[in-house]
């Protein structure tokens, strides 16, 4: 192999390793101006998506809460122990706030037919529309109850899903302050 034949080859062999080390400089910074607008990012541990959904439901449930404030209210002792769980198992603290809110919306839907809350009413896949069609919930608590809903079934069904504290007691918190507004209304 002669002087040219070799440089050649090595010059064949970087090429493409050195093309995408460049195009990672020089657009460096428009990747990075990119990464909040993703909708889901998985890599390894990190799961971009739920986190996002969180932090979505939390600025509109706080929106509704300003409209609101007398539903602003004590945290009851079941509340204190679900968050106390985040630390424990961020998964079990979700599926615990989210029975918490279809507890909730069960006993309410049913007693507007007179009737103890069954199990029926868990497996009605419009509960919430029937919550809003009966004035319990608003049009945006609505989107919170349904968001919520999906986000617990991805904590229950992704096996690679790792949540971090913050977003679960967020998570938490959102779902505790649904199910004591669905519970007021049986208040009333």
């Amino acid at each position: 192999m002669d002087a040219l034949t070799f440089l050649s080859e090595i010059i064949r062999s970087v090429a493409w390793p050195v093309t995408v080390v460049v195009l990672v400089v020089v657009l460096r910074k428009p990747l990075v101006e990119l990464i909040p607008l993703l909708r889901r990012l998985k890599y390894k541990e990190l799961e971009l998506e739920f986190s996002q959904q969180v932090s979505e439901l939390k600025a509109e449930a706080e929106s509704i809460s300003r409209e609101h404030p007398e539903e602003q209210g004590q945290i009851s002792p079941s509340s204190n122990r679900i968050l106390n769980l985040v630390s424990f198992s961020t998964r079990a603290s979700i599926m615990e706030a989210w029975l918490e809110v279809e507890s909730a919306a069960i006993a309410v839907a049913s007693s507007f037919w007179n009737q103890p809350p069954s199990d029926v009413m868990k497996n009605y896949p419009k509960l919430g529309e029937y919550l809003l069609q009966c004035k319990v919930i608003n049009e945006k608590q609505l989107d919170i109850f349904n968001t919520l809903r999906k986000l617990r079934n991805k904590a229950v069904h992704a096996e690679e899903l790792e949540l971090n504290e913050k977003d679960a007691r967020s998570y938490v918190q959102l779902a505790l302050d649904l199910a004591e507004h669905i519970r007021m209304h049986n208040k009333i």
